[in-house]
């Protein structure tokens, strides 16, 4: 059943930013307090190194009682068969953070909600990772998961 929570129309725009321009480094989305709206909490700067998301999460889910989604532009460098150096590309990551210890309504509020930001945002094709622990979207957790789902 859907949470009848709305996305924000100011998601999409960020999310082609990301996407598309990679202006960003990565976006936090929340819902509002009013849960009525899903809400861009924080871009990350353009060239922003990972660690700045993971302490932006940390330090948005507080002492874990809430919830979070969030787009990253990971960089993965791979080295191909018979290509001579190696390749650089960036794949955008979607991620549902949901820390064990947060409400139960909250955690609920976010899993029935989630569906409708995935389908304003277009992330069918995305990496979608669950996470319950910062120890879930840790840099080589996510790339090796990003490694493993590509074709190289």
């Amino acid at each position: 059943m859907a949470s009848g929570v709305k996305v924000g129309p100011e998601c999409k725009t960020a999310f082609d930013e990301l996407h598309n321009k990679h202006l960003h480094a990565f976006l936090i989305f929340r819902i509002s307090d009013d849960d009525s709206t899903i809400i861009v909490e924080k871009k990350g700067e353009k060239n922003a190194p990972y660690s700045d998301f993971v302490e932006e999460i940390r330090k948005a889910v507080g002492s874990g009682k809430e919830c979070r989604y969030a787009a990253v532009d990971v960089a993965i460098t791979v080295q191909r068969q018979g290509a001579e150096g190696a390749s650089t590309f960036s794949k955008v990551v979607f991620i549902q953070y949901c820390p064990d210890d947060a409400p139960v309504r909250r955690r609920m509020l976010y899993a029935s909600s989630v569906r409708a930001l995935k389908a304003s945002l277009g992330l069918e094709s995305l990496l979608n990772v669950q996470a319950s622990d910062l120890s879930d979207i840790d840099e080589k957790v996510i790339k090796s998961e990003l490694m493993s789902h590509q074709r190289l």
